[in-house]
């Protein structure tokens, strides 16, 4: 009978205990979140990143508020028609076009709008979606036969309840392999651009900013004179001989 309060005590403090383990074990059981904390970078960074999926920084903009505030968003396509000359000539003409498309998903963190788009982006690259507004909402196909079959793009995918890993791998990717490859393709840009920037700083900073002055070439020392001979010294005359000297008479 003494026993029974003190086991009741020591359960209740271990489910105290578990309670309060318990966001920390959701975190971890969650696969995605790393991968989502390391692709999370700025809104700006996101436009420049986009730009050319997007078709330009404005429109990239556009795009990444939209996706992270859950709302619908406007893509551009281009439109391919021909038309016929009066010669008889054809000439193709690409004419720009809005395209307002359905949000399915709700709000979303900087790293899940990164996710969205540099999977979208990988499915045009590889031809798996023919536009961006394919890629994100997806792609209706009608068949001669007056049926069509739906592909659900990135978007409908997650509002469906998928995780980022697994639709990364139902459309055929790496979700860490995309995330890692974004962003060492950022920081080589931004390295080659500061490069090219303090490379422009140093010429813009000498006096001819037109770039270095040729080389003068080196003048070539004029030949050594020869050496003059001297003339050759005369020989010199020999002494004459001196007549012999009388013999001495002796006195007489």
């Amino acid at each position: 009978m003494t026993t029974r309060p003190r086991t009741l005590v020591l359960a209740a403090a271990l489910s105290a205990a578990l309670l309060t383990m318990a966001p920390g074990f959701a975190q971890v059981a969650d696969p995605d979140a790393p991968i989502v904390a390391e692709a999370t970078v700025p809104k700006q960074r996101l436009v420049d990143r986009y730009a050319g999926l997007a078709g330009s920084p404005e429109a990239s903009a556009s795009l990444v508020g939209a996706l992270r505030d859950g709302a619908d968003f406007v893509v551009i396509e281009n439109t391919t028609t021909t038309v016929t000359n009066p010669d008889g000539t054809t000439t193709t003409v690409v004419t720009p076009v809005e395209r307002t498309v359905a949000n399915p998903t709700g709000k979303m963190g900087w790293g899940e709008v990164n996710i969205s788009l540099s999977l979208a982006q990988a499915m045009v690259e590889s031809g798996d979606a023919p536009d961006l507004a394919s890629a994100l909402a997806g792609l209706t196909v009608t068949h001669p036969d007056g049926t069509t079959t739906m592909t659900p793009g990135v978007l409908q995918l997650r509002a469906d309840g998928g995780g980022w890993g697994q639709i990364a791998k139902q459309l055929g990717f790496n979700l860490g392999a995309l995330v890692s490859a974004s962003n060492r393709s950022e920081k080589s840009l931004a390295n080659t651009a500061r490069v090219d920037k303090a490379r422009a700083e140093r010429t813009a900073a000498k006096p001819d900013a037109g770039g270095k002055p040729e080389r003068v070439a080196k003048v070539e020392r004029p030949d050594k004179p020869q050496k003059v001979e001297r003339p050759e010294r005369p020989e010199r005359p020999q002494k004459p001989e001196r007549p012999d000297k009388p013999e001495r008479v002796g006195r007489l």
